[in-house]
């Protein structure tokens, strides 16, 4: 079993990727505006509050060809006793199609763009392309976090090419990296646990083009009892007078 704290796994962890695509639940989102983001304040009540991580990722494009690829990883991370469950999933499909690609146009240069927290990517050149860069965060119970995990298949790469497609996923050692392409085509997520950074980018040079990058992002919490929320509260309250002149 890894030892590692959970907040150094954490940290790795945004190192790292999801189940089948299919088994991902619907983005749910709610929009506020500046003001309201402005006026949000919290309290922060340490990392061993942290139990769970999960981090899906998915990768897909299809062509007016018919041909079509798609690649997905997940990571699960669940706190046992002193130590932590750590369970993966890799996969990958790509189907060239009929007909002759299109598109004799490439798309890249993304590998180069490195971002602390989340950085998007968008460029698209052609007619009739469809385009999208998701991400999501939330809280969710522990039973919730690994509720599919048994399907998880334990691999950390895949790799399937077919025609001019190709679709990877490659868990690194504080990362992870998935990848699409096809003629005209580039899709790239990456998880940097070194600079703490996720990026995702789309490149699209052609026309009739549908791609998108989907990144889940899921944290699971101990239970706060109302005692330890009051003693938390105190030993803020506490500190933040220490900076009160006398």
């Amino acid at each position: 079993m890894n030892r590692l704290s959970l907040p150094l796994a954490l940290l790795a962890a945004l190192a790292a990727a999801s189940p089948p695509a299919v088994a991902l639940p619907p983005l749910r989102a709610d929009l506020v505006d500046d003001a309201t983001l402005a006026a949000l304040n919290g309290r922060y009540f340490d990392a061993q509050m942290l139990v769970g991580l999960r981090v899906d990722l998915v990768s897909s494009v299809a062509t007016p060809q018919q041909g079509a690829a798609m690649a997905s990883g997940s990571l699960l991370l669940l706190r046992e006793g002193a130590g932590l469950r750590v369970r993966s999933d890799a996969r990958s499909a790509a189907a060239a199609g009929s007909g002759a690609d299109a598109s004799a146009a490439s798309a890249g240069g993304a590998e180069s763009v490195r971002v602390h927290g989340i950085g998007q990517v968008a460029q698209i050149a052609g007619d009739g392309n469809r385009l999208s860069n998701l991400a999501s965060i939330e809280f969710v119970d522990a039973a919730g976090l690994a509720a599919d995990a048994g399907g998880f298949n334990g691999r950390t790469h895949s790799d399937s090419a077919a025609g001019g497609l190709r679709a990877q996923v490659t868990f690194l050692d504080r990362g992870a990296a998935v990848g699409v392409q096809a003629p005209g085509v580039s899709l790239q997520q990456r998880l940097d646990g070194g600079l703490g950074g996720i990026a995702q980018s789309g490149r699209i040079a052609g026309d009739g083009v549908a791609a998108g990058n989907r990144l889940q992002l899921q944290i699971a919490t101990a239970p706060m009892t109302p005692q330890r929320g009051r003693e938390l509260g105190l030993l803020q309250a506490l500190a933040g007078l220490s900076g009160v002149p006398r």
